[in-house]
């Protein structure tokens, strides 16, 4: 008798340690460089609701997320700051079936250092002579997708050829605003949300114009790469959630459409 009840106290401590363990597995989240401050409060109230999950976020270029997911780096939720982006992460295969889904949208804008000294006011001011040489910082369109997006602006503006010998190649949105920020270039194009990040130090000059580039939605999925799907889906359920929607609200994101369902 003894014997058994020691065997299923021992079961017991086991099933109770293999539940733990996967209560605790992390999640690891790879997100656009421009997404950090809002992931990070994101994360912060949602631990409030897993308290023994631990969500794990690498915040960088959209493209270089890309190739690290592509070469089998782990990671259970993928937030690109475009879709072509995620387009090459599913063409080979490492999204989870059905799980990618539209979360935010965006807006391009120019800014300029905050001291009120920069002649340049909107985005064809970029093809005249008011840049100095290396005096526009923009990702680089390679994999930064705000870059690609300032280059379908230049495209459209009909200003390519004056504004690039002008360009300074950043690895990623923050970088852009921080070369604006300390006053090292005269001006850069990011996101909306970057700029009321640094508001005290940089001024949006001009929202990008009307059809001149792409939509700027941000797609998420679930990542074959990971080990932690289940833990994975709950974080990117919580993200579509009313209390996650006030926080990227807050910091200046749309929600992106949901997709249109006929009625039955």
């Amino acid at each position: 008798m003894k014997t058994k009840r020691l065997l299923l106290f021992v079961l017991i401590l086991f099933c109770c340690s293999v539940v733990q363990t996967q209560a605790a597995k992390p999640v690891y989240l790879a997100a656009g460089a421009g997404l950090k401050d809002c992931l990070n409060e994101q994360i912060v109230l949602y631990k409030k609701t897993a308290p023994d999950v631990t969500v794990i976020p690498n915040y960088e270029a959209s493209g270089k997320l890309q190739e690290q997911i592509n070469n089998g780096a782990p990671v259970d939720v993928f937030i690109s700051a475009n879709q072509d982006k995620m387009d090459l992460v599913e063409s080979k295969n490492l999204l989870v079936s059905e799980t990618r889904k539209n979360l935010v949208t965006n807006k391009i804008v120019l800014i300029v250092p905050s001291n009120g000294k920069s002649p340049i006011h909107c985005f064809n001011c970029l093809g005249g002579d008011k840049l100095k040489i290396k005096g526009l910082a923009i990702g680089d369109p390679k994999v930064v997708p705000a870059g690609k997006y300032a280059t379908e602006i230049f495209d459209f503006l009909e200003i390519t050829d004056q504004v690039m010998p002008k360009v300074v190649f950043a690895q990623n949105v923050r970088a852009v605003l921080t070369y604006v920020a300390q006053n090292e270039v005269d001006a850069g194009i990011v996101y909306l949300t970057d700029a009321l990040i640094m508001k005290d130090k940089v001024e949006v000059v001009a929202e990008a114009p009307k059809d001149s580039h792409s939509p700027v939605i941000f797609p998420a999925a679930i990542v074959r790469t990971g080990d932690n799907p289940d833990g994975g889906k709950a974080f990117l359920q919580f993200l579509f959630s009313p209390e996650a929607e006030k926080v990227f609200k807050k910091f200046g994101y749309g929600m992106a459409p949901k997709p249109f369902t006929p009625n039955p």
